[in-house]
């Protein structure tokens, strides 16, 4: 029935895929010639906060995350959702969060125009994703094994985000919560195409049945999208995984990064209200605090 269904979306789809709902604002996007437009590089990663949990029904964590140190010279966040049971989402969300940063960092993007950080990015996560494959190829344990991935690069000024799979990103700029990223469901494609309402994708059956995850041949050099996007201080970005994401609106999210600056606390606030809202996941998140650099690290970031 799945395989059906995929395959009329292709069709209707062309496999491009639109925006995922009417809190996806593109507004201040930038293009991929974007190095062209002015950007404050005296913006950049000033705090962030972490927080990863097995939650109250799950036995295991299948969640893993990635976060570099406010002096990296290239500011990294990912969180990856793993699935295909215990031992495959564990393997499959650790083999990306190593392989994508080993990869952004070997192609050293620090100094590269967007159109070839959005590259970078884009090849990082295939062959993150080859690798994947390749190790449920040869090891039947883990045949099933699979995990979504969402990352943010911050860069001269500007944030650069990318997933696959439904782990999402936001962006909260005053009292307002963003969603950037799009959900890769069989559930948020029905809507698209119109054959569901765009409100009922969160009830549906497929909401939480993906077309495309790292370990999914699907995934190319050309498969991802990579949103650009320009900084503003006080700026704050939320990375999370589906756990948190389910079962916490934009509105509440934007409330309890309002009523809390510091990082760190925001996230551990969050998972909190994701457990208090019973999420029956993994609960990962990662909060990024955007703000004026100190002058020796501007040129870094």
């Amino acid at each position: 029935m799945i395989g059906q269904i995929w395959q009329k979306l292709k069709s209707l789809v062309g496999y491009k895929r639109q925006p995922s709902s009417p809190s996806f604002v593109p507004m201040d996007y930038l293009s991929e010639e974007s190095s062209l437009v002015a950007a404050d590089t005296t913006l950049g990663v000033v705090d962030f906060g972490q927080v990863t949990i097995c939650g109250n029904f799950r036995e295991h964590n299948e969640d893993n995350l990635y976060i570099s140190n406010l002096d990296a010279a290239l500011p990294l966040y990912i969180v990856a959702d793993g699935m295909g049971g215990q031992l495959g989402g564990e393997i499959a969300s650790q083999m990306a969060i190593d392989a994508v940063p080993r990869e952004l960092l070997k192609r050293n993007i620090g100094e590269f125009r967007t159109t070839h950080v959005i590259k970078a990015i884009r090849e990082s996560i295939s062959d993150a994703n080859q690798e994947i494959v390749a190790a449920s190829a040869i090891q039947p344990q883990l045949s099933n094994m699979g995990t979504t991935i969402v990352l943010l690069v911050v860069r001269r000024g500007r944030a650069h985000v990318a997933s696959i799979g439904d782990s999402r990103c936001y962006r909260v700029r005053g009292n307002r919560a963003e969603l950037l990223t799009r959900d890769h469901s069989m559930a948020q494609a029905l809507a698209e195409v119109g054959t569901i309402r765009q409100e009922d994708v969160p009830t549906h059956r497929y909401n939480h049945v993906l077309y495309l995850y790292l370990g999914s041949r699907e995934v190319d050099r050309g498969a991802t999208d990579v949103k650009v996007l320009s900084l503003l201080a006080g700026d704050r970005f939320v990375l999370c995984s589906d756990g948190l994401s389910g079962v916490i609106n934009e509105s509440e999210m934007a409330g309890i990064l309002k009523d809390e600056p510091n990082a760190q606390n925001a996230a551990q606030i969050l998972v909190d209200k994701a457990v208090a809202n019973r999420s029956r996941d993994n609960i990962t998140c990662i909060v990024v605090n955007i703000g004026r650099l100190p002058v020796a690290v501007n040129t870094a970031q």
